[in-house]
């Protein structure tokens, strides 16, 4: 299909190859659903939080040594917090949540860093690269009484960490369901999941909660290992991607090290266990 702008690039419906050339949506995202529903038992046992995530991806203590250079980093981001952009000015298409309660900073996608945003934050930078097959990353940033409704990931055999920096007070009132697990960030305690699993979140304080959001393809056995680095290949290579590059850029300026950082931006957490539910909140709406 052709004769589309670029400004049409992330429209709900179609997938941008070219910026002349697109593929429809939904037939594309059943296909990887579908595919995903087929593989769930080659994927690694998900989710997984805190030690147990540890246990079965020990690389993630690369995360945990540069905690504090990551949160440093943070901090210099949030004091430009005003310029970090809603995920749906990025990507018109994944307007999960109204206005721009829901803020994401853009590192890494499909294999191609984010010039720009990673060179304000290169300790992050740092840690990211020394943990392999990474092709996303990006840190989300969700706002007080903000809720992101229920969506599957369409990526099927794509592995996504969440890394919390910083998670409100009453971190229960802060939470996550994935598949009908109930979990609830802790500062410095991985979580991992199956991003085409459901999953939504509800943030019910009036605090800001940011995650480190790191993407990365799991071993599949053949064929289905073809067919994922197809895809990986053709979508990093596409229209869509450069596209939301070019929009997420936003050129905050490099960390002064020498410098102390603000602090108390954004509030801070206490730490508690991240615990499953056994069934689906009932809150769900």
């Amino acid at each position: 299909m052709a004769n589309e702008s670029a400004q049409g690039v992330g429209q709900k419906g179609r997938f941008y190859l070219t910026k002349n050339i697109w593929l429809p949506q939904e037939p594309l995202e059943k296909f990887n659903l579908k595919l995903s529903d087929m593989i769930v038992r080659r994927m690694p046992k998900l989710p997984l939080a805190g030690e147990d995530a540890m246990r079965s991806f020990p690389i993630l203590a690369e995360l945990k040594k540069s905690h504090d250079k990551i949160k440093a980093d943070l901090q210099h981001l949030l004091s430009h917090h005003e310029d970090i952009p809603a995920l749906h000015e990025v990507h018109p298409r994944d307007l999960y949540v109204p206005g721009r309660a829901w803020r994401t900073f853009l590192l890494k996608l499909w294999g191609h860093e984010v010039k720009e945003n990673a060179a304000a934050v290169p300790d992050t930078m740092a840690a990211i690269n020394k943990i392999p097959g990474v092709h996303t990353a990006l840190f989300s940033i969700l706002h007080g009484f903000a809720e992101i409704e229920p969506h599957r990931g369409s990526a099927a055999g794509v592995v996504r960490f969440h890394y919390p920096l910083i998670v409100p007070t009453e971190p229960e009132k802060c939470w996550i369901e994935i598949g009908g697990h109930h979990f609830f960030w802790t500062e410095g305690e991985p979580l991992v999941f199956d991003d085409t699993r459901e999953h939504w979140v509800k943030n019910q304080t009036d605090q800001t909660r940011v995650v480190l959001i790191i993407d990365f393809n799991a071993d599949m056995p053949f064929p289905v290992n073809i067919y994922t680095g197809l895809r990986y290949n053709l979508v990093r290579r596409s229209a869509e991607v450069k596209k939301v590059i070019e929009r997420a850029s936003i050129g905050v300026p490099p960390r002064d090290k020498t410098m102390q950082t603000t602090s108390g931006l954004i509030s801070g957490a206490r730490s508690t266990t991240a615990v499953p539910a056994t069934s689906r909140s009932d809150e769900r709406h």
